[in-house]
């Protein structure tokens, strides 16, 4: 039987059912697409604490197997930052203060040539998958090294806890005053686990890295081979916002757009790596409360005695 007119168009849709339909789409998708934003950004945040588990298990094993000595600039770095040549091995530094590859360099199978070594530790294992940005600019690169698309690197070790504070011995007058920031360490400290203080309470790691240009809006990759201020792989933290480095804060105390990209990237967090090992999450007010830093905020990011700038008070 043939059908009508009347009939035939029955079996389509009309004009205000597809609006109807189109419209109970676009409200799910707004239902839907906050919560997937939501469990995206939580899945992240997990990844990358398990990058800095990982990062407090390479360093409790280099301290185990080094009598307690942390890898850093008077350590590890020590020849590299004083005109020794940077060797091909996965575990020897590409900078002096390059700790991840004598903590990591075997477990991460990082290259042993080192440009390759410095591309496989920002874009493998050790990038955040928060970390959206790369370097645009790159001063002294290593033989054979470029920039182009090479990720930002995702985290920093503690720069506080890495210098000697010594006043005679081979020690003495290096790498102290002139890269000491708000707190000076101890009389007699070392980087050593076992001077740093409480384990559970002191960072020796975070998020966020240099070099940051405020003003030109820009991440340059610094291959000086040594380095006084952190260099691409050391910071001293959010509680002392060093110049050019990840943590920036406005008037009123609070992360600028800028911070927010570049080191609290976790909805205005940043997760941390004790040197127990435990990770966690710290929010900026925690880790730079809004009028300035205090005693309590200063405390995770230099040992235990160390005496604040310009005062009497040591720090727990």
């Amino acid at each position: 039987m043939t059908q009508t007119t009347r009939e035939a168009r029955r079996d389509g849709f009309t004009l205000i059912e597809l609006l109807v339909v189109i419209s109970i789409i676009a409200l799910l998708v707004g239902i839907l697409l906050p919560a997937l934003g939501a469990a995206r950004r939580t899945a992240q945040r997990a990844v990358c604490l398990g990058h800095q588990r990982s990062i407090g298990q390479g360093m409790a094993i280099y301290a185990s197997n080094s009598n307690d000595w942390l890898a850093g600039p008077e350590t590890s770095g020590f020849s590299v930052g004083n005109g020794g040549a940077i060797r091909d091995n996965a575990t020897s530094p590409t900078q002096n203060m390059d700790w991840v590859s004598p903590t990591l360099g075997d477990s991460l199978g990082l290259a042993d040539e080192a440009a390759a070594r410095v591309t496989s530790i920002f874009e493998g294992g050790m990038n955040c998958p928060s970390n959206q940005e790369s370097y645009d600019a790159i001063f002294q690169p290593l033989p054979g090294m470029t920039v182009e698309d090479l990720p930002y690197a995702s985290y920093s070790a503690v720069l506080g806890f890495q210098f000697y504070n010594s006043t005679e011995g081979p020690a003495a007058g290096h790498l102290t005053s002139q890269a000491r920031s708000r707190a000076d360490s101890p009389l007699g400290y070392a980087p050593r686990l076992d001077r740093v203080g409480p384990p559970s309470a002191k960072i020796w790691a975070s998020e966020g890295n240099r070099f940051w240009d405020k003003g030109n809006k820009s991440l340059s990759y610094n291959g000086l081979r040594r380095q006084i201020q952190g260099g691409n792989f050391m910071e001293y933290g959010p509680a002392v916002a060093w110049q050019d480095g990840p943590f920036v804060y406005d008037s009123d105390g609070r992360p600028t757009e800028d911070s927010l990209r570049l080191a609290f990237r976790h909805s205005g967090g940043l997760n941390v790596v004790y040197f127990d090992g435990h990770g966690d999450s710290m929010d900026a007010e925690e880790a730079h409360p809004i009028g300035g830093a205090t005693l309590e905020s200063f405390a995770p990011w230099f040992p235990t005695g160390s005496l604040v700038a310009g005062g009497t008070q040591k720090l727990p």
